[in-house]
């Protein structure tokens, strides 16, 4: 069975309009929450564009599409898909989390809603029935990413558009140097793609790679910190449920470091070397022909 983790800037993205976006960015004489300055570094990278509707840049989503998020989790990228006013479709393993993600999408704008449990191999749908599908960070928690890929594209309309993201196997490499051994286990990071092998894998799938980046610098020193200063957890709940109030000063220190360098004049060429030579994520923008 697959279990999504819960990423830092989960239950943010579907909240936050661009006007709290543009003050929140400029705080750098105060503390910033490390959760959203992770999601103003997002917001810079090209996600949760609310003005273009992309929820990744090149991925736009409409009030006519479908939209697929397989492991949604707590349901951030699902829920900014949900306000363009799109029908929306999403599993999990985690039926606590479907629950409440149903009931935040009939919220929205949506024009259709559904939720349901399962780990994807197969998927309750029919063939051909989306035109968006989302895989965001899920493929390194299965021993079987190719079935799902399989299934992925079984379920796309010819045309269809998929966003499939990763972590980024030099994150990955640094992080285990340090990170507790329950993060690269089962049910957590159990595969590690370097780009050739995340490349060959969608095209292998039968998918037209259109697109691929790297983002998440920020992230990559962020969870390395991390590990450093909880040496001495125990972790029997998720592992990134501990990203919260009160912060440890090293984490604190960096969050507003980053989030003062983010201000800076001129800075985004630095951040932008930063993000493609130790990047948390790797991002694939994919066609079905």
């Amino acid at each position: 069975m697959l279990r999504k983790r819960k990423r830092p800037s989960s239950r943010l993205a579907s909240n936050l309009n661009p006007q709290k976006i543009n003050s929140l960015a400029t705080t750098a004489e105060r503390n910033v929450d490390p959760r959203i300055c992770g999601l103003l570094d997002a917001v810079r990278r090209g996600w949760y564009q609310l003005r273009t509707g992309e929820l990744f840049v090149g991925f736009k989503v409409t009030r006519d599409d479908i939209v697929l998020d397989v492991g949604c989790g707590e349901g951030n990228a699902i829920l900014f898909c949900a306000k363009q006013g799109a029908h929306v479709v999403f599993s999990d393993v985690d039926a606590t989390k479907i629950k409440a993600l149903i009931q935040k999408a009939k919220k929205s704008p949506a024009r259709k809603v559904e939720g349901f449990v399962s780990d994807t191999m197969p998927l309750p749908l029919p063939d051909e029935y989306a035109t968006k599908i989302l895989s965001t960070e899920m493929l390194e928690h299965t021993s079987k990413p190719e079935i799902i890929l399989a299934e992925l594209v079984r379920v796309g309309r010819p045309g269809a558009q998929y966003l499939i993201t990763v972590p980024d196997f030099r994150s990955e490499m640094l992080q285990k140097a340090v990170a507790n051994p329950v993060y690269f286990s089962e049910p957590n990071h159990i595969q590690i793609f370097d780009k050739e092998n995340f490349v060959r894998l969608v095209e292998n799938s039968g998918l037209n790679v259109k697109r691929y980046d790297t983002w998440g610098f920020y992230w990559t020193v962020f969870m390395s910190l991390f590990w450093m200063v909880h040496q001495q957890d125990n972790f029997d709940s998720p592992v990134l449920d501990s990203i919260k109030p009160p912060y440890h000063p090293v984490l604190q220190s960096w969050s507003n470091t980053w989030a003062g360098l983010m201000e800076l004049n001129g800075s985004e060429k630095l951040l932008e070397a930063f993000d493609k030579y130790l990047p948390k994520t790797q991002v694939i923008i994919a066609r079905k022909e």
